[in-house]
């Protein structure tokens, strides 16, 4: 065995018989770095082609399959984005109907704040334009968009509804507050005025009662109670009116039996006067005047000897003398 050159020694060449060309030793190297050259790989050399071949169709197989898989998951995002933004919408769709239907029930002069009337409005129709988009038409950037928005429209309705409810609470209670005192002023002025008797004085006494109760409701009293209060101060009252006018229906038959029983009365009086009064005495018949003549001297006619009498009505003057002193006869009698 022979030892190896020291370091930095120079190579002995070898002699040209057994010397090879630089192109030799390069097959050599390949033929060395390649297993099993040199035996029946030439042999071999279809079915390497075709091993290759199967190489190449399943790397384009893969990238196929990768784009088609990135086709895919590009596809179910964009049909998770838009059934997200058909999900807002459907949220969105249950809360402007319940929005809506609260416009439908009331009106602006319902609300305390007309202001919340107004902006609630506005949303609504915001809210069907909102309703109105195809998401199922939309891109996956449109999609998203239309998902937010409907959140928030959502959101905003549901503020925008709550602060109507308030102030439509706030405008009610204020109704009812009114109407309660209206309605004890009126049943406060009929109780003043009626007159207490046995038609009247149990509907005067409930009637107090009730007004004692709703002249001061108090600060934390519902609508719902305020109204009932109403009801009652107005059954009250009407209650104190059906019993005033029966109270006057009586008071007039009252007055009818009474005025009856005068006419009677007078009627008897007159009768029992009619009875006790005499008749009147009826007039004297008028006599006939006879002329008498009494006898005597006619130188005595001027003295007393006769002298006329006047019985009843007649009068009679003195007959003439027959010189006797006594009367004659006439002789025409």
């Amino acid at each position: 065995m022979t030892a190896p050159p020291p370091p930095g020694a120079h190579a002995i060449p070898l002699p040209a018989s057994v010397a090879s060309s630089p192109s030799d030793d390069l097959d050599d190297m390949h033929q060395d770095a390649i297993p099993g050259f040199g035996t029946d790989m030439d042999a071999d050399e279809p079915a390497r082609a075709v091993h290759a071949g199967r190489i190449v169709l399943t790397v384009l197989a893969v990238v196929a399959a990768v784009a088609f898989v990135g086709v895919i998951a590009a596809g179910a995002v964009t049909a998770s984005a838009r059934h997200g933004a058909e999900q807002a919408q459907a949220v969105l769709r249950e809360t402007n109907t319940i929005a809506t239907r609260f416009a439908k029930a009331h009106k602006a002069s319902d609300l305390a704040d007309a202001k919340a009337w107004s902006r609630l409005d506005r949303r609504i129709s915001d809210n069907a334009r909102i309703l109105d988009e195809p998401a199922a038409r939309l891109s996956i950037r449109d999609a998203g968009s239309l998902k937010n928005r409907a959140g928030k429209a959502n959101k905003d309705t549901n503020t925008l509804v709550s602060a109507a409810r308030r102030a439509l609470a706030v405008k009610q209670e204020a109704d009812a507050r009114e109407s309660l005192a209206k309605a004890v002023g009126e049943a406060t002025k009929l109780r003043d005025g009626a007159k207490r008797d046995d038609d009247t004085g149990t509907a005067i006494d409930d009637l107090t009662t009730i007004l004692e109760r709703a002249a001061e409701p108090g600060k934390d009293v519902t609508v719902k109670e305020l109204e009932d209060l109403v009801s009652r101060v107005e059954q009250a009252r009407k209650t104190l009116e059906q019993a005033i006018a029966t109270q006057a229906e009586h008071a007039k038959a009252k007055r009818a039996a009474e005025e009856k029983a005068a006419r009677e009365r007078q009627e008897r009086e007159r009768q029992s006067e009619q009875q006790t009064v005499p008749d009147p005495t009826p007039p004297q018949q008028q006599q006939q005047w006879i002329p008498q003549y009494q006898s005597g001297q006619s130188g005595q006619s001027g003295q007393s000897g006769g002298t006329g009498s006047q019985p009843g009505n007649g009068w009679s003057v003195p007959a003439p003398s027959d010189g006797n002193g006594l009367p004659g006869n006439d002789p025409g009698l």
